[in-house]
């Protein structure tokens, strides 16, 4: 394989995979992920060139898979974080799918 090609994965695909979450649910977050990181295989010189290759991914991994009508989103406890309000993801699934992609966005982007 390529080393820094592995390494951007390893560093990439968790961010990647939990920002998915919110506008794809679980489910639809594992596949969009693989398929991202499949995108980013095919064109790496590119993606690894780019100034947010995460970023990137992301909005390949958005339009590569098909939202389910039925959204998934893990529970709070499942979470396993103290500070998630136990009635964020119900509160979230009421959201339009643009308004809860942002919320979950942001406060995914307090786990890291």
């Amino acid at each position: 394989m390529v080393p820094e090609f592995d390494d951007f994965v390893r560093e990439a695909e968790p961010r990647l995979r939990r920002a998915l979450v919110g506008c794809r649910g679980v489910d639809g977050a594992q596949e969009a992920t693989a398929g991202a990181l499949a995108y980013a295989w095919e064109h790496r010189a590119r993606v690894l060139a780019m100034d947010n290759p995460t970023g990137y991914l992301y909005r390949v991994g958005q339009s590569r898979t098909k939202a389910r009508r039925r959204l998934a989103l893990p529970a709070a406890e499942d979470l396993l974080l103290p500070d998630v309000e136990p009635a964020l993801i119900p509160a979230l699934l009421a959201l339009p799918e643009q308004q809860r992609t942002a919320v979950w966005l942001v406060h995914a982007c307090t786990w890291t």
